[in-house]
């Protein structure tokens, strides 16, 4: 059930709305913190969705007043957005039943879906987690917590996963608008296990120089450098890591602020899948993931992500700052 209509955009307000799975677990704080942050940083509007399956207490939960009795630090979560991002602009749903679907049927009206990253113990909420990334209309983000490392390849980068299809286009898109709107550097990565032919270092000029320019080199300049040309402000890496795709990713990733991955389309009747790579990041990463549709999957066919809004856009407004409840 949905529990209040936001007010209209104002002017030079971004017209995009993050939507977030929320709960009081330690992964649903996690993702609701996450979002928050988006959606100032974005200007964009929210979406809170407590969804919950049948038999999860509380069993009816027809309005915020009655989930207020029931859960009221859930409550004081969204009261506590709602000063960040104004009243107006933040909505609240109450669905019982399926909860994925009910995720997926969110990602038809949102720019932007994230959840937490659940304990990989429980199988049921790892399988959730890829249920909604296969079968989402938007980009889906699982929020997690990065470990302590003591190497780190790409610490604190937006590490994309290239691969040359349209899936991965998407997933260089929507990195490059985040990265540009966080302020953070990218590196994008290709993963093959292929010997890259003969090369040898220069010690004096200190340059790598190869016999044939590999084609993982290749496939990087011509698919990210189209992106690096449009955001110049964004610093970026580019770089071949060995291997299968899952292992070369995981290195690659480690102490990321984020990996993104594009996830090709799917034909009806068949049912909504994942490939071997994204699956394996849903339900165990060690760092915050962002699973991209190919963009004849995305409804969206215009902006990159949730607050780059249209062509003309005067930018988000400036955001609401209150300190963050305990």
């Amino acid at each position: 059930m949905m529990i209040a209509e936001p007010a209209q955009p104002a002017r030079g307000q971004a017209c995009g709305r993050v939507g977030v799975g929320v709960g009081l677990s330690p992964a649903g704080l996690a993702a609701l913190a996450w979002a928050t942050e988006e959606a100032i940083t974005s200007g964009a509007r929210m979406t809170l969705c407590y969804a919950r399956d049948h038999g999860d207490p509380p069993a009816a939960v027809p309005d915020l007043e009655t989930l207020r009795r029931a859960q009221p630090d859930l409550v004081r979560r969204v009261e506590w957005c709602r000063q960040l991002l104004g009243g107006g602009n933040v909505t609240v749903e109450l669905p019982l039943g399926d909860v994925p679907a009910a995720l997926v049927e969110l990602s038809e009206r949102v720019d932007l879906l994230v959840l937490g990253g659940h304990d990989v113990t429980r199988r049921h909420h790892r399988a959730r987690g890829g249920q909604v990334a296969a079968g989402a209309r938007c980009p889906v983000v699982i929020v997690r917590p990065p470990p302590e490392h003591g190497v780190a390849p790409f610490a604190g980068h937006v590490v994309i996963g290239v691969d040359g299809s349209p899936g991965s286009s998407a997933a260089i898109r929507f990195g490059f608008g985040h990265a540009q709107r966080h302020q953070l550097p990218v590196a994008a990565v290709h993963v093959e296990d292929r010997w890259p032919g003969d090369f040898w270092f220069d010690e004096e000029h200190l340059e790598t120089h190869f016999a044939v320019e590999p084609a993982a080199l290749e496939l990087l300049a011509r698919e990210v450098g189209p992106f690096a040309a449009g955001h110049p402000r964004v610093a970026v890496k580019r770089a071949v890591f060995g291997g299968d795709a899952i292992t070369g990713l995981r290195h690659a990733a480690t102490g990321a602020a984020l990996l993104v991955l594009g996830r090709h389309g799917h034909r009806p009747p068949e049912p909504p899948r994942l490939g071997p790579a994204n699956q394996a990041f849903t339900e165990h990463a060690d760092c915050t993931v962002a699973i991209v549709p190919e963009r004849g999957a995305d409804r969206r066919t215009a902006a990159g992500g949730p607050g780059e809004g249209p062509a003309g856009d005067e930018g988000p407004p400036a955001p609401y700052t209150a300190p963050v409840p305990g």
